[in-house]
C-alpha cells in the first residue's frame, strides 16, 4: 500500500507555493490529500477555485475571537484528528504559517514525516517578522526534509546545525507559479508609465505607514503623468491610516483598489514599471516579472532580492522612498531587472521536490 500524502495550507500565499507541486503530483499520477485549514477565508477559496484545486478537507479553524494560541490549539487538533483518520504519512507543508508550525509539531509528535518547503528563511530578530520568524526556526528542527529555496538559505540551516542530510536545495516553488501563470494566461512584460504599491505588514501599521502615504502622495503630485496603483489590504485599520494620510487631497493619478485576484496582480506588476511594496511574497516574484522593488521594511528575509539587485531597503522614511524612486523610475537601465540574474531558481523546485518525497 502507498503511503498516503497530505498537503496541507491555509493561507492565499501558502496555496500559491504548493499548487505547482499538487500540479506536479497530478503529472506523475500520485493521489495526494489536499487540506484547507482555513486560516485565510474567501480570498484562499476564491484562489481555489480560479485555478481548479478542490481540497479534500475545509478545517475552518479561524475565528476573530481565537488568540495566537487559541488558533495554535484548534489547527493541533484538527490536523492530528485528521492525521489519524486518514492514516496520513507524509505532510508537505510550505512557509511560516501557524498552519505550517502546527502541522510540523503533529508529525514530530505521532511521528509522521514532515517536508518544510522555502525553509531556511531567517531575520536576525525571533520577533521580527512576528510571529513567523520563531514559526520557521521551530519547524526546521524536526522537518525531515527542509527544502530550501536559495544557498542562503541552505546556509543558514547549516549554522544552526541542521545535518545537511535533511537539507534540499531545490529553487523556490513561485518561480514555477510564476512561469505556469505566465504562460497559461499569455501575460507579457512591459514597462508602462505604472507604479504598483502594496502596504500591509503588521510592524508598518502606525506612523511608518503614514510615512509610506505621505510619500506616495508626494511622488503622485510631482510625477502627474505616472500613474499609481495602489492595492489596499482587507484589513480596516490598514486602510484608514492610508486614506486618512491623503484626506480629500487625492490627485487623480492615484487608484486606491480592493484586494487583487493573484492574477489580476501578476498582470498589474507585469506591466508596472516599478514595484512598491512591503510583501515578502511580491520579493520573490518581482525577479520573475523583470521588475525592481523598493521594499518598504527596515530588514528583509530575502536577502537574496538585495544581493541580485532586484530590490532596494528603503523602510518607510519619505526621502529614502522618494530618492531611490528617482534613481531608478526614468531610467530602463536601473528599472529592467535582467530574468537570468535571478536568484530564486529555474522554475523546476516542484519536480525536485516531488523527487524527494516519493522515492
Amino acid at each position: 500500500m502507498k503511503e498516503k500524502i497530505a498537503i496541507i495550507y491555509g493561507t492565499r500565499p501558502e496555496f500559491l507555493k504548493v499548487f505547482p507541486i499538487i500540479n506536479e503530483f497530478k503529472k506523475v499520477g500520485q493521489e495526494i490529500i489536499i487540506v484547507n485549514t482555513g486560516q485565510h477565508d474567501s480570498l484562499l477559496t476564491e484562489m481555489e477555485e480560479s485555478f481548479g484545486i478542490t481540497p479534500h478537507y475545509q478545517l475552518s479553524v479561524q475565528s476573530l475571537s481565537f488568540t495566537n494560541s487559541n488558533l495554535i490549539a484548534k489547527l493541533i487538533d484538527e490536523i492530528s484528528n485528521l492525521v489519524h483518520k486518514e492514516n496520513i504519512q507524509k505532510i508537505i507543508a510550505q512557509g511560516d504559517t501557524f498552519t505550517v508550525l502546527a502541522s510540523s509539531m503533529v508529525a514530530f509528535l505521532e511521528q509522521r514525516k514532515f517536508y518544510h518547503v522555502e525553509a531556511g528563511l531567517r531575520t536576525s530578530d525571533i520577533k521580527l517578522p512576528f510571529p513567523e520568524e520563531y514559526n520557521r526556526r521551530v519547524v526546521s528542527l524536526t522537518a525531515d526534509i527542509n527544502f530550501s529555496p536559495t544557498e542562503l538559505s541552505k546556509q543558514n540551516l547549516l549554522k544552526e546545525n541542521i545535518s545537511e542530510d535533511r537539507i534540499s536545495l531545490v529553487g523556490n516553488t513561485i518561480v514555477d507559479m510564476i512561469q505556469y501563470v505566465t504562460k497559461k494566461e499569455n501575460i507579457g512584460i512591459d514597462y508602462q508609465d505604472l507604479v504598483f504599491i502594496t502596504a500591509h505588514r503588521r510592524e508598518n501599521i502606525g506612523q511608518p505607514l503614514k510615512n509610506i502615504a505621505q510619500a506616495i502622495k508626494e511622488l503622485a503630485q510631482e510625477n502627474p503623468n505616472t500613474q499609481f496603483d495602489w492595492a489596499l489590504h482587507p484589513n480596516p485599520n490598514t486602510r484608514k491610516i492610508i486614506l486618512d494620510a491623503f484626506g480629500n487631497n487625492i490627485s487623480s493619478n492615484i487608484n486606491f483598489t480592493e484586494p487583487l485576484s493573484y492574477l489580476e496582480a501578476i498582470r498589474k506588476m507585469a506591466k508596472s514599471k516599478l514595484i512598491i511594496s512591503d510583501s515578502g511574497g511580491i520579493q520573490e516574484e518581482a525577479p520573475s516579472l523583470q521588475k525592481r522593488v523598493l521594499i518598504l521594511r527596515e530588514e528583509t528575509e530575502r536577502p537574496e532580492v538585495l544581493t541580485c539587485g532586484c530590490g532596494i531597503l528603503v523602510g518607510t522614511d519619505v526621502q529614502k522612498i522618494k530618492d531611490n524612486f528617482y534613481q531608478i523610475y526614468n531610467n530602463p537601465q536601473e528599472y529592467i531587472f535582467k530574468s537570468e540574474n535571478n536568484p530564486f531558481g529555474d522554475g523546476k523546485a516542484s519536480e525536485k521536490i516531488i523527487k524527494k518525497v516519493i522515492k
